[in-house]
């Protein structure tokens, strides 16, 4: 069950990717509920990472309620999440974060700009944005989440 239920999140990943150098018109989203076996949580998304960074052009990041108790802190650790993935460069996420940009004045360390400017560098076409425990957050923090997304 838990390798077919993967299968269908790996394909919906993959056919929804908009075509390279193309912005997404829409953010495509499902919901999954991993089910009451919160042993099985960690597991099953670890599995499911891998896949869908082997099988789709996609970046994949795991939240959790306890490192997103309010939105600026939520999005401070998916720009830290999303922006350390396969990063060539090891001074780009502190240059990122501290230094003026070249092009303007220098983003907030919670602006989704570096998500933005990191996914045009690394040339990835899906950010599966993974919250394991969707029970635990806050409720009007989700709204916000789905509404900046």
């Amino acid at each position: 069950m838990d390798s077919t239920t993967q299968d269908k999140l790996v394909k919906f990943v993959a056919d929804n990717a908009p075509s390279p150098g193309e912005l997404p018109m829409f953010i495509a989203t499902g919901l999954i509920v991993a089910g009451p076996s919160i042993a099985s949580h960690g597991p099953f998304f670890e599995r499911l990472g891998r896949r869908i960074k082997n099988e789709t052009d996609s970046a994949y990041v795991v939240l959790t309620s306890g490192e997103s108790p309010n939105l600026k802190t939520f999005l401070k650790h998916f720009i830290k999440k999303t922006t350390s993935i396969i990063e060539d460069d090891d001074e780009y996420d502190t240059e990122m974060v501290m230094a003026p940009s070249k092009r303007g004045p220098k983003l907030l360390d919670f602006d989704l700009g570096h998500v933005q400017e990191w996914q045009k560098k690394n040339r990835v076409r899906n950010i599966v944005v993974a919250i394991q425990d969707s029970e635990a957050f806050d409720t009007q923090l989700l709204i916000e989440m789905v509404d900046l997304f």
